[in-house]
């Protein structure tokens, strides 16, 4: 299919394909219907003919001229199989011949409208192979040499793949009379000329598709049949068949080989073409080239292409694109060899650059032969140049080999001659080394191109031995030395061998006829030199073949040519063996003077006609004179004839007739005058007649030698005619013998209708008679007169039509009875129709039927009755045998109301739906259900019960009901039909009756829901319940929709799984279809993450109670952060304090930092811990400061209430306060922070001291730690002190202890780090001297190794210095990481309540 494009740059650069498929022809557009473009009906065996075979609506064969495809011929033929010869318009049959069982193949000429011959089908070539059993033919070939026979077919496929047609192959062999079965859908054979084999290959190529293992191959196959002995043959080829997957199916189905290109088309049936090399099995191209199936194929021969005819009709012409193919191979496929080949073998442009390329690789590897066959080859001659020849000529000849460049034209000429430059080159060559043989030989055979610069160079120094050129030629070639001794006889200064020496020549080798041939020619000037040379040829043609018509026939041609028109006329008058016709023809060419040799031949063989039209032409009248009057009068007539076909004077041919007189045969001239309307010619010669035995010219009247001359008579009356016609009437009643009917046609031409009806009645002719008195004379009172005169059967019958004609339709059916004439029933029906005169046809009828069966009579009559309402005369009728065709007459009589009478007619053929409809019309219900129920047709029941309904028979129209509805295409119908007319309680009765029945379907089941819907909506809920798997929900849906059920639409939605328009219906109506544990279920299934945020807001709004529900049914689909978003801007984060408990294990920020919130403003502290312990998902520092804030804002509260109590009572209201609790867990939300100064400085304020020092041990803090020891110096907290030094034990330095200690009397207390520390120095010593020794160690070991390799040295010559030592390390290892020592950690709340220092 071509798409139009912009001419963008890809498509432009886009390549051409090689192949051009072209529409040249559609079937249906010269009227061959779809349903006979098969592959059954349709033939093309070549491509100049298509042969359709139509079997409607009548049989006929329709042949299609490809060279002018839109005049088809269509012959009304029957046959079951119709084939057009491949070349010429003959057309063969075949076809079972009435009385026989056998098949006969009948042979027509078209052009001649003749049979040629019929017979039986010629006996079998072979049978058939069993792998072609039960198959379906599709081809039947054979090879050029008729050797070699092929026959296709396909089969299903195998079990396992039944859509892959199988092809099978029978290969049958005449010379051995054996036939092969192979595998294959297509088959073609071809010829191909091996190199080395002057022969033609015979090949075979299939195309095959087959099953194997569950594997598809696909193969092409070229092979060589019949390999002949001693002879190079075909190499076996074959290549695959690439099929896209879209094709895994289809097949080939036809093959074709283009002998003009070597390539091979392979069709299959869903349109893709394959193209293949013939001689390499190389793919050239695929594409598909029809959208329809293809099923006939022909080879296009003239083109190199083929023909494809496909369903649809359309008649596809493949061509081969000559200015791109070699192009597309060389760029597209890159195989430059097959692209020269291409070239060569089909001269195609588009190699030239790869030849002269390819020419010089094979010229520079000094393959020169191989050069001179690739320039001999070369497509369009390019090669055949003259630098070619300076190319050879430069090449310097080896000694013992033979020159290049005779290499070279030696090739040309095995293949054909050589043009002028290559002529005249090859001459140099063998004038050069003396060879004038050879020169004489290529002359003679034609080899070489004539030129003037090819005439100098053999002239010079050159002349030719003629008479041997002449024998050599005689040798091979008869007629070619015929020539060359002409070419002889015509060269200046005249012939260089004597003409007798060149007879001579002929006459040694018998060639009698060579030698006339020359002697005819040469002795045309007729000199006399030359007399016995002509003498001669006359002899030894006459001597040699006495009785050969064309020695006979050259001897007059000789005779004649040089003059000798005595001895012509003598031959042509004696001699009875020269060829009359040829002959004939070569006299009147010649036009000879004297005309006496012509005449005798064409008098002599009936050629008096193209002797007249000669002599006439060539103004020689008085040879046409003496030729009547002397030679021979009885053939005057038809030198008269010819004259007046030639247009010559009337006043010469009155003469020539007078001159003859009483020798001229009379019957015989009237005759050729009457045929060329020429009789008045005669008159003249009839009164000389007539005045040699009286002056009275009616003597023709009396009883004389001429009164009973037919012809005379004939002429009389008609030269009357056209004379005299008041002499007419006269001569018809005097004259009796003479041609009454044409006579009679004669008067009627010239408008003498009374002369005319007295002739046609005095001959009896009384059907001419009454038709003048009809059609001429016009008078219907006259015709009905003459015919009870003459009661004659024809006569009535014409009379009948014409008053039918003038509308004189009761008349003209008795004259039709009287006639006893049925052929004209269809007019006299159709008349009697127009005037209401069924009375009158009923009588016509009933004669009609005496004489014929025919349908239409029979049909006519029934419905005739019935307009005369004979309704007892229509049973009777049809309990007779009768031919009348009861269906069409009962539904015309439906058609034109007469209802009573069809019921009559349906109810005899048993047409129980027309009979239905019939009653309905009557008002006859319950039989109309009756003959309803018999005819069992959905249409019917449908008529039926819409009547019935109409008539409000709704019992009727229930029991019609029923057997409608359980048809689903019908079930909507019924429905609309009874809620248009109002009848909705009717209509929910009949489908809830439909429920029941054997044969309901989901379609009753929706509609009633439908129906409960509209106008029943107490019911839908219990019944879409009850049978919500029997419904159509989408339908019922829209139903519940339209009249807004919301509930009932909820549960629909949730049974058909949309829980997004569930849950949407829900929220949207939720007074009517709001369930909280529907709508638990429906919401966790929905497709839309934004329903489940609609549903917080929708239960925020109306449900608030239920929300914490909701949202754990939703927990593992929503985005908590998002929820809590919800709820924080809705101002209701508390509401949801339950689900967001619940959640926060998966350390939400939202969720973490909304309940912190909530804890801190319910100030439960143990449950913020525990958040903030297991959830540390949160803002940390906000955190805190929020809870300082709250803690500040508490404090100021605290104030105000000590005021007002008592300040005893102070310290432990706050020691016993839940805010310390506060600022403790802000103190901890700065540790988890990294915030240690603020957590510290928190603790030290609350006097929290354990948590203080904990905060130090955990920030790694030196600085802090120590701040800490003296703060608890500075607070006179020893114990605190001590504690401290046992916590922070790994960040605080000895000497800083030391120092504090001493100074601020603490040393009790700094004991226990001090004895720590001690163990700990000690492990350190340790450790120091064990890595001391471990360096020792090393060294030692290093020296020894270093000692060693100093002794290998010493062993070996001093070339190259000593490579350096490593480099030795000294001192101690770094001091091992303290993390991991100290004091053990202390147990958690270990240390006593410090809350009191």
């Amino acid at each position: 299919m071509s798409t139009s494009m912009s001419p963008t740059r890809d498509s432009v650069s886009a390549p051409k394909p090689p192949i051009t498929m072209k529409e040249t022809l559609t079937l249906p557009s010269i009227g061959i219907n779809q349903q006979f473009i098969t592959f059954t009906h349709v033939t093309m065996e070549s491509d100049k003919y298509i042969c359709v075979r139509e079997t409607a609506p009548q049989n006929s064969v329709v042949i299609i001229d490809m060279n002018m495809p839109m005049q088809p011929l269509r012959r009304p033929i029957t046959a079951d199989s119709a084939l057009m010869n491949p070349n010429s318009r003959i057309l063969a049959l075949k076809a079972q011949v009435a009385g026989t069982t056998q098949d006969h193949l009948q042979i027509f000429n078209i052009e001649l409208k003749a049979k040629i011959k019929s017979h039986q089908m010629p006996e079998q070539m072979f049978d058939r192979t069993a792998n072609l059993a039960n198959n379906q033919i599709i081809n039947y070939r054979c090879d050029p040499t008729e050797k070699w026979l092929v026959l296709i077919g396909i089969a299903p496929g195998l079990p396992e793949r039944p859509q892959l047609v199988k092809g099978n192959m029978q290969l049958f062999s005449m010379d051995q009379q054996r036939s092969q079965a192979l595998e294959a859908h297509a088959a073609s054979f071809a010829t191909f000329k091996v190199a080395g084999n002057e022969n033609p290959s015979i090949l075979i190529c299939f195309a095959s598709k087959t099953l194997n293992a569950g594997q598809i191959t696909s193969k092409l196959h070229i092979i060589e049949l019949g390999a002949q002995p001693g002879k190079p043959s075909f190499t076996k080829k074959q290549a695959d068949l690439f099929f896209p997957p879209d094709f895994a199916d289809d097949f080939p189905v036809s093959m074709q080989v283009s002998q003009k290109y070597g390539l091979i088309y392979v069709i299959t049936k869903l349109g893709l073409l394959f193209v293949y090399d013939l001689e390499t099995a190389t793919a050239v191209y695929r594409n598909r080239i029809s959208p329809d199936p293809i099923f006939l194929t022909s080879e296009a021969a003239s083109v190199g292409g083929f023909y494809a005819v496909n369903r649809r009709g359309q008649v596809l012409l493949a061509t081969v694109n000559e200015d791109t193919i070699v192009k597309f191979v060389s760029d597209q496929l890159k195989n430059l060899e097959l692209a020269v080949n291409l070239a060569k073998r089909g001269n195609l442009p588009g190699a030239d650059e790869l030849i002269i390329q390819r020419f010089q690789e094979l010229f520079a590897q000094t393959k020169y032969k191989e050069a001179a066959e690739l320039a001999a080859e070369s497509p369009n001659g390019i090669l055949r140049t003259p630098d070619t020849v300076a190319k050879f000529q430069s090449v310097p000849v080896q000694a013992g080999q033979t020159p290049p460049l005779l290499q070279y034209f030696g090739t040309l000429l095995t293949r054909g001659k050589l043009n002028a430059f290559e002529s005249l080159e090859l001459s140099r060559l063998v004038v050069n080394q003396n060879k004038k043989n050879l020169l004489e030989n290529w002359l003679a055979e034609d080899k070489l191109e004539c030129s003037e610069e090819l005439g100098d160079l053999v002239k010079v120094g050159y002349t030719p031995d003629y008479l041997f050129l002449l024998q050599t030629i005689l040798r091979s070639d008869p007629q070619g030395a015929v020539n060359f001794a002409l070419m002889m006889s015509q060269m200046e200064g005249g012939c260089p061998v004597d003409y007798n020496t060149i007879t001579d020549l002929f006459l040694q080798r018998n060639l009698i006829r060579e030698a006339t041939a020359f002697l005819l020619d040469v002795l045309k000037p007729n000199l006399p030199e030359h007399g016995f040379l002509q003498t001669k040829v006359l002899e030894i043609n006459l001597v040699t073949f006495p009785n050969d018509p064309d020695i006979h026939f050259k001897y007059i041609e000789a005779a004649a040519k040089t003059g000798q028109i005595k001895e012509v006329e003598r031959v042509t008058r004696e001699s009875n063996f020269y060829d009359p016709e040829k002959t004939k023809n070569f006299l009147m060419e010649a036009k000879l003077p004297d005309a006496r040799p012509l005449i005798n031949v064409c008098d002599r063989f009936g050629f008096v006609p193209d002797l007249t039209h000669y002599l006439y032409t060539s103004n020689m009248l008085r040879y046409i004179e003496g030729y009547v009057q002397k030679v021979n009068p009885g053939n005057a007539p038809l030198v008269v004839g010819q004259l007046l076909d030639d247009e010559c004077p009337e006043d010469f041919i009155k003469g020539l007739i007078l001159s003859v007189r009483s020798l001229l045969p009379v019957e015989p001239l009237v005759e050729e005058c009457e045929k060329r309307n020429r009789l008045r010619l005669l008159t003249q010669f009839l009164e000389h007649l007539v005045s040699e035995g009286s002056q009275d010219v009616h003597i023709v009247l009396q009883n004389s030698a001429f009164s009973g001359n037919f012809n005379l008579q004939n002429l009389l009356i008609l030269t009357a005619i056209k004379a005299d016609p008041s002499r007419v009437m006269d001569y018809i009643n005097r004259l009796d013998n003479f041609d009454g009917p044409a006579v009679g046609e004669v008067a009627v031409e010239a408008q003498l209708y009374e002369e005319a009806f007295a002739i046609f009645k005095k001959f009896n002719l009384n059907v001419q008679a009454v038709s003048v008195l009809l059609d001429n004379i016009r008078s219907i009172e006259r015709a009905v007169e003459f015919a009870f005169r003459v009661e004659e059967d024809a006569v009535w019958s014409q009379v009948a039509k014409a008053q039918l004609q003038e509308g004189l339709v009761s008349d003209a059916i008795e004259s039709f009875i009287r006639a006893d004439d049925a052929t004209q029933f269809l007019d006299v029906i159709r008349a009697a129709e127009d005037v209401n005169v069924y009375h009158d046809l009923v009588k016509y009828l009933l004669m009609v039927r005496q004489k014929t069966k025919e349908p239409k009579v029979d049909s006519e009559l029934i419905y005739a009755y019935a307009k005369i309402d004979r309704l007892s005369d229509i049973e009777e009728f049809i309990l007779m045998p009768n031919v009348a065709n009861l269906q069409n007459v009962g539904d015309r009589l439906y058609d034109e109301a007469l209802y009573e009478a069809a019921k009559i007619i349906y109810a005899f053929i048993s047409n129980w739906a027309k009979l239905a409809v019939t009653l309905v019309k009557l008002k006859q219900f319950q039989g109309a259900v009756d003959a309803a129920r018999k005819a069992n047709s959905s249409k019917t029941w449908k008529e039926v019960c819409f009547a019935c309904v109409d008539a409000e028979e709704f019992r009727l129209a229930q029991i019609c009901g029923l057997n409608i509805i359980i048809q689903v295409d019908d079930l909507e119908e019924v429905s609309e039909y009874y809620q248009n007319r109002g009848c909705f309680n009717e209509l929910i009765s009949l489908m809830e009756s439909g429920l029941g029945l054997e044969r309901a379907h989901m379609g009753i089941f929706t509609e009633l829901g439908v129906l409960y819907a509209r106008y029943r909506p107490e019911k839908l809920m219990e019944h879409i319940k009850l049978f919500s798997t029997r419904l159509n929900i989408p339908k019922l849906i829209r139903a519940c929709d339209e009249q807004q059920h919301w509930q009932e639409l909820t549960y629909l939605y949730i049974q058909y799984d949309e829980f997004d328009n569930a849950a949407t219906t829900v929220m949207n109506h939720s007074p009517e279809a709001w369930d909280h544990m529907q709508f638990k279920d429906v919401i966790v299934k929905v497709a839309s993450v934004e329903l489940y945020y609609k549903a917080v807001h929708f239960y925020l709004q109306e449900h608030p109670d239920l929300i914490n529900d909701l949202l754990n049914v939703l927990a593992l689909r929503v985005d908590h952060a998002r929820v809590v978003d919800i709820m924080r801007k809705a101002g209701h984060l508390r509401l949801v304090k339950p689900y967001m408990v619940a959640v926060q294990s998966n350390n939400v920020s939202a969720v973490n930092e909304a309940l912190n919130e909530i804890y801190i403003e319910e100030e439960d502290y143990d449950r913020l811990r525990e958040s903030i312990d297991l959830h540390d998902n949160f803002d940390q520092i906000g955190l805190a400061q929020k809870v300082r804030l709250k803690s500040s804002r508490y404090w100021k509260f605290l104030m105000v209430e000590l005021i007002l109590t008592c300040v005893n009572d102070t310290n432990v209201q706050i020691e016993k306060h839940e805010l310390l609790e506060m600022r403790r867990v802000a103190a901890y939300i700065y540790k988890k922070a990294g915030r240690w100064k603020q957590s510290i400085a928190l603790s030290k304020k609350d006097n929290l001291y354990k948590d203080a020092m904990e905060t130090c041990s955990q920030s790694g803090d030196r600085e802090l730690s120590e701040e800490l020891l003296v703060y608890f110096i500075e607070q006179g907290k020893k114990e605190c002190f001590a504690s401290c030094l046992f916590v922070c034990y790994d960040l605080i330095r000895p000497d800083v202890v030391l120092e504090l200690a001493w100074m601020n009397n603490m040393i009790d207390f700094s004991f226990p780090y001090l004895l720590q520390y001690t163990s700990k120095v000690d492990e350190l010593v340790k450790d120091k001297l064990e890595a001391q020794k471990e360096v020792k160690a090393k060294e030692s070991e290093e020296k020894d190794m270093v000692a060693q390799q100093n002794m290998y040295a010493q062993l070996l010559p001093l070339a190259l210095p000593a490579p350096p030592m490593p480099r030795m390390g000294g001192g101690f290892a770094p001091p091992p990481p303290m993390g991991g020592m100290g004091m053990p950690p202390m147990p958690p709340y270990g240390m006593p309540s410090m809350g009191s220092y």
